[in-house]
């Protein structure tokens, strides 16, 4: 297609004009019948007509430079501001086929460009924004994925650990005896945790120290059970009194590690049986392997401790409850009720076999004036080691118990009364040569007088053979006390056990 450059429409446009300037003056001449012979007037007219022309070509560039150039110059420029701005989807007008035209076709086709690439751009960040928020979706999901996971492992490890310990508390709780208990756990345990040794420590608090009641997994197992610590002594003393756990790696490398020479090696777990803010004993898990316990195993262990415990405390309350039922709270030995139970059981074995049985009726001599003299705790004090002596100086299958105030009633099955003297005797040199305290300080003295009757010897009823005891209980009170006389056989005319009694109250 032909293109009128800017140059050649100016050129145009003066040169028509000229041309109909010529044309015009041409048409003036003719019309005013002007003489072009002459010169002046020629000259005259002739300046005139060609500042005339002058004028018109001029103003007819500046028409046309003002039409072709200026006024689509400053189109394009307001359409390149608003571009600049950032606004790429305006356009430059169609300005017909000149230089300025092509300017802004070709400032159009710029636009464009730039309007793609802007669209790309957005498009792009567009795909950025969604592939990184598709990242963080899915590393999201493999978080929550693995969380998932971590949090399945753990309810896999929970559940078997609660699995672990019902069969653990199951297996211990069904023993409530105290002795039998220590050997339960040290059952159950071995059974159910991966152990190499296993200890369980107790608290003696007539003694104070630990001692060993069950363990299994070492050399010398009769050794380790013989073991005791003291206060403080090693960790296993350390724990008893800090009631906090102690964890040795390697126990061959722990200074503090009380061996013994049982020959402990890997590592070992220490733990205190609490109950209630109160340390009943230490429990000891052992592995072969150096730190062979994981936060696990210390966790899952710490609760198999607790369990262990519990099922001891319970067991300590029903022996108390059941010895405080058959014991005397004063003095320890057994109270005048299970007295009365047990002896009516011996006395039945004894019908039935044809076994002697022997009775002995025990009395502290001058026990008011002990009390007056020294006060009533320390009275207590000496009731109370009394009674210590009588039972740790018979048999287990004899039975002593507290009769009533400063009186002991003692049952020796299988006993004739040659045999009961013998007893009573022995009972009575016990308690003469003890040292009684009070305040760490020497007490006087304290002797008991001692009664003896027996079956089939003396009597015949149940109720005789205390009866009959407590007569020549007072009798050897009436001979100056302090010894032991045995029930003779009562011959005609000697006065009534009633009387004796009487009379035997006002020396006691």
């Amino acid at each position: 297609m032909f293109r009128l450059s800017i140059p050649i429409k100016v050129i145009l446009v003066g040169g028509v004009t000229y041309l109909l300037s010529l044309g015009l003056a041409l048409i003036l001449d003719v019309a005013w019948g002007i003489d072009f012979d002459s010169l002046l007037w020629t000259l005259s007219m002739r300046t005139w007509v060609w500042g005339i022309q002058w004028v018109l070509v001029t103003a007819s560039m500046v028409i046309a430079s003002h039409y072709f150039l200026d006024r689509p110059l400053r189109k394009l420029q307001d359409i390149m501001r608003k571009a600049e701005k950032g606004d790429f989807l305006v356009r430059a007008p169609s300005m017909g086929p000149d230089e300025l035209s092509e300017l802004a076709a070709n400032f159009n086709r710029m636009l464009g460009k730039l309007t793609d690439l802007s669209a790309n751009k957005i498009q792009t960040e567009h795909d950025w924004v969604m592939v990184h928020e598709e990242l963080k979706y899915k590393k999201s999901l493999e978080e929550k994925k693995k969380l998932i996971e971590k949090t399945n492992q753990q309810l896999e490890e929970l559940v078997r650990d609660l699995s672990l310990l019902y069969e653990i508390g199951q297996g211990i709780n069904q023993t409530i005896d105290l002795e039998s208990l220590y050997q339960v756990v040290c059952e159950v345990i071995q059974k159910r945790l991966r152990l190499s040794n296993f200890s369980l420590m107790v608290w003696d608090e007539i003694h104070r120290m630990l001692s060993v009641k069950t363990a299994f997994g070492f050399k010398n197992v009769e050794k380790v059970l013989q073991m005791t610590f003291q206060v403080g002594e090693g960790i296993a003393g350390e724990v008893m009194v800090t009631g906090k756990m102690h964890y040795v790696t390697d126990c061959s490398k722990d200074m503090k590690f009380a061996n013994k020479g049982v020959g402990v090696e890997g590592s070992i777990l220490m733990l205190p049986l609490k109950y209630k803010k109160e340390v009943l004993g230490v429990i000891n898990f052992g592995r072969e392997e150096i730190n062979g316990f994981s936060r696990q195993d210390i966790r899952m262990l710490k609760l198999v401790a607790n369990q262990a415990a519990l099922a001891i405390s319970n067991a300590r309350l029903h022996t108390q409850t059941r010895e405080l039922s058959v014991t005397d709270e004063l003095t320890g030995v057994h109270n005048r009720r299970h007295f009365q139970a047990v002896l009516q059981l011996e006395w039945k074995r004894a019908i039935r076999f044809d076994r002697p049985l022997s009775l002995l009726m025990v009395d502290v001599d001058f026990f008011k004036q002990y009390n007056d003299t020294y006060g009533h705790l320390s009275g207590d004090q000496a009731l109370r080691q009394i009674g210590f002596l009588l039972k740790n100086s018979l048999r287990e299958v004899d039975t002593v118990a507290r009769f009533g105030g400063e009186e002991f009633v003692i049952l020796l099955s299988d006993t004739d009364k040659r045999g009961a003297l013998a007893v009573a005797e022995k009972l009575r040199l016990k308690v003469q040569e003890h040292t009684f305290l009070k305040d760490k300080k020497q007490t006087r003295p304290v002797t008991v007088s001692i009664g003896v009757s027996g079956f089939p010897a003396d009597v015949k009823e149940m109720d005789e053979l205390i009866d009959h005891a407590d007569i020549v209980l007072y009798e050897a009170k009436d001979k100056g006390r302090n010894r032991s006389i045995v029930h003779p056989d009562r011959a005609p005319g000697e006065e009534e056990p009633a009387a004796k009694i009487e009379k035997s109250q006002l020396l006691h």
